[in-house]
C-alpha cells in the first residue's frame, strides 16, 4: 500500500505528498544512513548544510577570512548575511556613502562577497532594517519603511550590483512579531512588501531566487504577535504565493529531539510540517522550505531560567541533534533544501550572560565546539 512507503516515525504526509515522492522512497532504508530520496523539487538538490555570520560588524580583515576558510573547512556550502539598509543606502535615498568615513557604503560587502566567492560558499543575502530617512518610525529600526517602493529600489540595486555573483536574497526577517514590523502582525502588508520587492529584484536579475521572509516560531493570536502557521495561512490569502521561490522557516528545536511529533501547541524541529501543511493546502508544495535559523540551545545548567528563550540541551545533544536533525529532514522531506544553523559564530557583543551566546559553532576566539566538529565530521570534510 502507498502508506507503506512513510518510515515509521517520518512526518504525516497526505496522499498526494505520498504520490509526489512515494516511487524514490520504496526502496529506501529508514534510520540512520538510510538513502535520501530523490530530490526533484527545486532548489532542494543542494548542499544542505548553511550558517548565519554577522561580518558586516566584523572589523579586522584577518577575522573576516578565517570565519569563511573554517566555514569551508566544515563542509558548510552556504552562509546567510545580513546586508542592513540602513548601512548601505544612507545619508539619502539613492546614495551609498559612508561620511562619517569618507568611504562607499558598498566596500565591506564588496568584500563579503569576494571572500564567499574566493572560499566557493553562496552567499544568501538578508535584505532589511530601512534607513531613518525611509521610516517615520524612528523609535523601532526593524519597523517598514513608509513607502514600499523605496525598499524594492534598495532590493534591485542590491541584485543588480551582484548580479551573477550573488543570487539569493530573503525580503525582510520575521514580520509575524510585531517589533520586526509596525508593532502589530500584519500578514497582507507583509506580503504588498514581498511584492514589491520580489518584481524588483526580477527585473534587476531575472536568475536570482527570492526567500521569503522567515517567521518567528511561537503560538500567540496577535495582535502583537501571530503565530506562524497562521501567519502564513493568511499571507497565502492575501495573494503571496507567486512572490517567492523559495519559503524560508525557522527550526528552533528548544530542549526536544529532532524526532518530537509536531503540534500547533508545542514549539520543536519538527513543527515546520505544519507550515508545510499549509503550503500543500495552497496548492504549493512545488516550492522548497530552506530553514534561515536551525539551531539547539547549549547554555549552561547555572543560565537562569527568566533567561531560557529557546531551553536548554547539553552541548552533547546539541551537536548530536543539529545532525540527527538535518539527517532526518534529508530522508523524510523531500522539500528540505539548506539548514542555516544559527549562528557561526559572534564578534563579541553577545555577553556568555545571555542564553544567545550558546548557539555559536565557534566561539569569538574560533575555537571550534562539539557542534562545529559533528557538522564537520556528517559532511564529510577532513581535518
Amino acid at each position: 500500500m502507498l502508506e507503506d512507503v512513510a518510515c515509521a516515525g517520518a512526518p504525516a504526509m497526505n496522499r498526494r505528498t505520498l504520490l509526489a515522492v512515494g516511487a524514490g522512497l520504496g526502496a529506501a532504508a529508514c534510520g540512520p544512513g538510510a538513502a535520501e530520496p530523490p530530490r526533484t523539487i527545486p532548489h532542494t538538490d543542494v548542499n544542505p548544510w548553511g550558517t548565519n555570520t554577522f561580518l558586516h560588524k566584523e572589523v579586522e580583515a584577518w577575522k573576516k577570512q578565517q570565519t569563511f576558510k573554517m566555514i569551508q573547512e566544515a563542509g558548510i556550502g552556504w552562509v546567510k548575511q545580513q546586508f542592513p539598509w540602513e548601512e548601505l543606502e544612507q545619508p539619502r535615498k539613492g546614495e551609498f556613502f559612508d561620511r562619517k568615513y569618507n568611504q562607499s557604503t558598498w566596500d565591506k560587502f564588496d568584500e563579503i562577497v569576494k571572500l564567499a566567492e574566493t572560499t566557493g560558499l553562496k552567499l544568501i543575502a538578508r535584505l532589511d532594517r530601512p534607513p531613518s530617512w525611509a521610516r517615520s518610525d524612528k523609535n523601532r529600526p526593524e519597523s517598514p519603511p513608509d513607502r514600499f517602493e523605496d525598499f524594492g529600489d534598495f532590493a534591485a540595486t542590491v541584485a543588480g550590483r551582484y548580479k551573477g555573483r550573488l543570487q539569493h536574497f530573503q525580503l525582510w526577517n520575521e514580520p509575524n512579531l510585531g517589533e520586526e514590523w509596525t508593532g502589530k502582525a500584519e500578514p497582507a502588508e507583509y506580503v504588498r512588501l514581498l511584492k514589491i520587492g520580489y518584481d524588483k529584484v526580477k527585473e534587476a536579475n531575472p536568475d536570482a531566487v527570492v526567500l521569503s521572509a522567515p517567521l518567528a516560531i511561537n503560538m500567540e493570536q496577535g495582535p502583537l504577535h501571530l503565530n506562524e502557521i497562521d501567519f502564513l495561512d493568511q499571507m497565502y490569502a492575501a495573494g503571496a504565493r507567486p512572490y517567492f521561490d523559495v519559503l524560508a522557516a525557522n527550526a528552533y528545536g528548544m530542549d526536544k529531539p529532532p524526532a518530537d511529533p509536531p503540534s500547533k501547541s508545542t514549539l520543536n524541529f519538527r513543527r515546520v510540517e505544519l507550515l508545510r501543511q499549509v503550503m500543500e493546502k495552497h496548492d504549493d508544495a512545488g516550492k522548497a522550505v530552506w530553514f534561515n535559523e536551525y539551531a539547539w540551545n547549549a547554555s549552561p545548567k547555572e543560565m537562569p531560567r527568566e533567561e531560557l528563550l529557546w531551553q536548554r540541551v547539553t552541548e552533547k545533544q546539541q551537536a548530536d541533534w543539529t545532525v540527527e536533525g538535518l539527517q532526518r529532514a534529508r530522508r523524510d522531506w523531500p522539500w528540505a533544501g539548506v539548514f542555516c544553523t544559527w549562528y557561526f559564530r559572534q564578534v563579541g557583543d553577545i555577553p556568555p550572560s545571555k542564553s544567545e551566546y550558546y548557539f555559536r559553532l565557534v566561539d569569538p576566539d574560533f575555537t571550534p565546539r562539539p557542534v562545529y566538529n559533528a557538522i564537520k565530521q556528517a559532511s564529510g570534510k577532513k581535518s
